[in-house]
């Protein structure tokens, strides 16, 4: 057995017993894990279960044994949010993208890029003071690039659709099951060039955020095998609604 220091992001947390919580991380050194965190309700535990809510971002130091479930000897945080616990809009994107990630992300391959992908957009979500309504959106088209299915932009023209099945701009989408009408793809054309950290923002209308939404939603499902409904949708596209009604 031996002992690994390293950052962490929290996906998963589930109670366990009474006082213990399984819970499911994306380490930096060693990709997706499942630890043990034996007495994290006791009154005086030395890693409390608060620690442990959606993508916190942590520093650990886990012990693990090849075939078996690891189990954490320190966890600390290693960023504190200092805005997302307080902002509601910001909160329920947090919710969106952990439900998201836990989705994708499904094996232990170590990704150092997709670790600093993740920890970077979190941190600039919780520091940013402008409209975040398109956040979730422009998150959800720079995983897919990591995620090995970004759509091909190469061919794009005005009035072009998006072919989602194929990942690609089209001229005529009569062929295809499942496409973006021209709008839409418009839209999603211009989130692939355009990067989280900057303050691009979408001049749309609330109803073409929602929908643009559930087209990169459809594209997920598509493109990831056992990805099912999202539960926390209903929650941000009210988000987004706000988010819109502020500007």
């Amino acid at each position: 057995m031996n002992s690994d220091k390293t950052r962490a992001i929290v996906f998963k947390a589930i109670r366990y017993g009474d006082n213990s919580l399984i819970v499911k991380l994306l380490t930096e050194q060693n990709g997706l894990q499942p630890f043990m965190v034996k007495g994290a309700f006791n009154k005086n535990a030395k890693i409390r279960a608060a620690l442990f809510q959606p993508l916190t971002l942590l520093e650990i130091v886990a012990a693990n044994s090849r075939g078996e479930l690891g189990y954490l000897k320190e966890a600390g945080i290693e960023y504190a949010y200092q805005d997302i616990p307080i902002n509601i809009n910001k909160n329920a994107i947090v919710l969106f993208l952990c439900e998201l990630l836990s989705k994708t992300i499904q094996d232990s391959e170590t990704d150092l890029e997709l670790f600093a992908f993740i920890h970077d957009a979190l941190t600039h979500l919780d520091n940013t003071t402008g409209n975040c309504a398109d956040f979730p959106l422009k998150f959800a088209v720079k995983l897919s690039d990591f995620l090995g299915f970004s759509p091909n932009v190469s061919n794009y023209k005005q009035g072009f659709i998006f072919d989602l099945e194929e990942g690609c701009f089209r001229h005529d989408g009569s062929n295809s099951t499942y496409v973006a009408d021209p709008r839409q793809s418009e839209l999603l054309f211009n989130l692939c060039n355009h990067d989280v950290f900057d303050d691009f923002c979408l001049n749309i209308a609330n109803h073409e955020r929602r929908q643009l939404l559930e087209a990169v939603i459809s594209y997920y499902k598509l493109h990831v095998s056992g990805f099912n409904d999202m539960k926390s949708t209903d929650i941000l596209k009210t988000v987004l609604q706000s988010e819109s009604a502020t500007r």
